[in-house]
């Protein structure tokens, strides 16, 4: 079928919809035109005050420009997240299939196909071209490269993410998210998206391709910049009829790599490169490209986030040798084979730090199905000019409990408050920051380490920057699968880490946690953001020098995302009040990863605005109490956490004793002075811990006002400065 066909039939589709018809004529595109192709190349008359058309290149003036995203309205129209509403205010009830998008995507630029001298002329002479893999992504003006216009993105580091349930599509968003309401304990693995073109590659320039958040040394660093998308057919490279092929490689090797940095831990060759020491099948699939279009990569959902490791029919076990460290590995070893073969559930045991610490037994391994390869394009028409070829880092990794906000969003809004220097645990870091090469010892040799900005982020090159308009425009609402979603690399890590070293020269997934869970247990007990964005579990757990609350989960989603209770009042045996709290040091997130416990649902709608007030407030709340360091947050404890909606009667009470209205949003903390001195494990539960109350404080914390009250005194406004 020729490019303009399947653009044809995508119009008919949605021409059905009278929304969209009456949409794209409010600029002057009839999609029931009878010649579409000279339709869409007409110049319109573009109304950038229709909703959804904010961001839409102040440069675009066509349906189609040819090789120009951006400036082509109909993609745009596509495209977009934020084209969502009818003119007549009604939302739209048809929207194109992710396939139909890659169908208009082709037609930008096949529409008029450059020759190979074409692409050489426009890169200039000398200039390397190669046969390059993105991870691609259209997205609204605040998400891209230079901010003033949607844009499609690009970067050679893709991120799938796994899960238990198939993989949902929302059509309005235009892309994918992990949850299901009618099932909320599902977690949808979420997919990534990768394209192949004929890319150039130049140094890092700012002001033309970027990369987005320059760099130092970015402008001395090379860099592959995309030129033309590549797809079967004659209407790609002009006088070339291509056959375009993708494979992709991926592994998990986190059991293979443990052995083989620790050979007393009774694993060997040939043993340790087969599964489930070495996993390569079973863990990726590619999408149905008549729904999908051609390169989403799908993980293969499965029944648990987690499994026993199984190898010949038996479980695997490891020996953990008297006193061990294994080096900072974080691994699971809470489950000790018996004389008898039988497996011993050490969280049972209330000595379990002390069994683990000591070792000298054998423990249960466990697998997950994150992994790391690539992603790499063919084609025998462009191989035999002798072009080269450069493939995609792709991740498959943790579940994301916070889709709709990424460390980027995080990062630069910190930047801008008037916040402590040490708000977080670790510093504020993203992935595609980090300038580091892909995997060299993966299978293929495809990453070399002076290939060292495959996590950057690029758009097509700019001759100059679009005129920015005023009007605000928000960020698409879905999982994104680009590198400024992830975190930097950490240990523990969340999507990615590197070797052990002082100064790392690449990125590999099998230094991370075995399974994930152990990481996501920490990253969360540490508070807000160590290092991902993840969920702050901090006020679950007995008050610790450095568990601090910074982003609380409300009262109502505390153990709904983990398996884990919150912490709760109860009457002492002197008659005083304690907190009661579960003992960290019993629990196991890999138990609760089994037990189907976890889950992205109550916690995956989050908006940036709702994290970002959760930040703010409980700051404020702090800084009420008099602390403003970690050292003097950490004095204190957050027992409970609501987002107030009304009526509530104790909200008015302290408006009517204050004289004071508080706008939204309106946060409930209750927090106590704690004393870690007297913190107890009650003698009848070793699984649990008792805090003491030295003082307990109510606040109702809005953007402008905070109203406190200490224990037996009245209600008193503060205005936050």
């Amino acid at each position: 079928m020729s490019l303009i066909k399947a653009v044809e039939g995508v119009c008919a589709r949605l021409a059905t919809d009278d929304g969209w018809h009456a949409l794209l004529l409010k600029h002057g595109l009839d999609i029931k035109a009878q010649s579409l192709a000279g339709e869409l190349n007409k110049t319109l008359a573009i109304d950038r005050t229709v909703k959804g058309f904010e961001d839409f290149s102040s440069l675009g003036q066509r349906g189609i420009e040819a090789a120009k995203p951006s400036h082509s309205l109909f993609y745009h129209a596509l495209a977009s997240p934020n084209v969502i509403t009818a003119p007549n205010g009604q939302k739209l009830t048809l929207y194109p299939s992710a396939a139909d998008i890659e169908a208009v995507l082709n037609y930008v630029y096949g529409v008029s196909p450059p020759s190979l001298a074409d692409l050489q002329q426009q890169a200039g002479e000398g200039t390397p071209l190669a046969l390059v893999v993105f991870a691609t992504e259209y997205r609204p003006r605040p998400d891209t490269v230079h901010r003033t216009q949607a844009d499609l993105c690009f970067s050679r580091t893709g991120i799938a993410r796994v899960g238990t349930a198939p993989a949902r599509y929302d059509p309005a968003r235009r892309g994918f998210l992990p949850w299901m309401a009618d099932d909320p304990q599902a977690i949808c693995v979420t997919p990534a998206r990768y394209s192949p073109y004929i890319a150039m590659q130049k140094k890092g320039d700012e002001g033309s391709f970027g990369p987005l958040s320059f760099q130092d040394g970015d402008g001395a660093r090379n860099f592959w910049v995309p030129l033309q998308k590549l797809f079967e057919g004659a209407e790609c490279i002009a006088g070339l009829e291509l056959a375009v092929d993708m494979e992709c490689f991926h592994i998990n090797e986190k059991l293979r790599q443990f052995h083989l940095k620790f050979p007393n831990a009774g694993w060997h060759e040939p043993d340790i490169s087969r599964p489930p020491f070495v996993m390569t099948d079973d863990l990726v699939e590619w999408a149905n490209e008549q729904e999908c279009g051609k390169g989403l990569i799908r993980p293969i959902h499965k029944a648990r986030l987690v499994e026993e490791a199984i190898y010949e029919g038996e479980n695997v076990f490891f020996h953990v040798p008297p006193n061990p460290s294994f080096g900072g590995y974080i691994i699971n070893r809470r489950y000790k084979r018996r004389e008898d073969g039988t497996v011993q559930d050490l969280n049972l045991e209330p000595n379990v730090v002390e069994i683990v610490k000591a070792g000298d037994y054998h423990a249960l391994h466990f697998i997950d199905f994150t992994a790391e390869g690539w992603v790499r394009a063919t084609c025998p028409q462009l191989e035999a000019t002798g072009m080269g070829n450069a493939v995609a880092y792709s991740l498959v990794a943790a579940p994301d409990f916070y889709p709709l906000y990424t460390q980027r969003q995080l990062l630069e809004w910190t930047d801008r408050q008037d916040l402590p220097e040490r708000l977080y645990a670790q510093t504020l870091k993203v992935l595609s920051d980090r300038r580091l090469a892909g995997n060299p010892g993966l299978e293929g040799g495809h990453f070399q380490l002076e290939d060292n900005g495959i996590t950057a982020i690029v758009s097509h090159q700019v001759d100059g920057l679009e005129q920015v308009i005023a009007a605000d425009v928000a960020s698409a609402q879905r999982q994104t699968w680009l590198s400024d979603a992830a975190a930097a690399t950490f240990s523990p890590g969340w999507e990615i880490s590197t070797e052990n070293g002082f100064t790392p020269k690449s990125l590999c997934a099998y230094e991370l946690g075995s399974p994930f869970t152990e990481d996501v247990r920490i990253c969360a007990s540490q508070g807000g953001y160590w290092p991902a964005v993840s969920p702050d579990n901090s006020k679950t757990f007995e008050p610790k020098l450095d568990w601090i609350p910074i982003i609380p989960l409300t009262d109502d989603e505390t153990g709904k995302w983990d398996g884990v209770n919150g912490p709760r009042l109860i009457d002492a045996a002197n008659g005083k009040q304690v907190v009661e709290y579960i003992n960290y040091e019993f629990t196991d997130y890999t138990k609760n990863a089994l037990a189907g416990l976890l889950s992205v649902y109550p916690l995956a709608q989050t908006t940036a605005e709702d994290y970002q007030a959760r930040i703010l407030s409980m700051h404020h709340a702090f800084k009420a109490l008099g602390a403003i360091e970690r050292d003097e947050k950490s004095a204190w404890s957050v027992l409970s956490f609501m987002t107030i909606t009304r009526p509530n009667a104790e909200l008015e009470q302290a408006e009517s004793e204050t004289g004071t209205s508080l706008h939204v949003p309106v946060h409930f903390y209750r927090i106590y002075k704690n004393n870690r001195a007297t913190t107890t494990t009650p003698p009848d539960d070793f699984t649990k811990r008792h805090a003491e109350i030295v003082e307990m404080v109510d606040l109702f914390a809005s953007p402008a006002w905070l109203l406190i009250k200490r224990e037996q005194d009245a209600w008193k406004a503060v205005e936050i400065e």
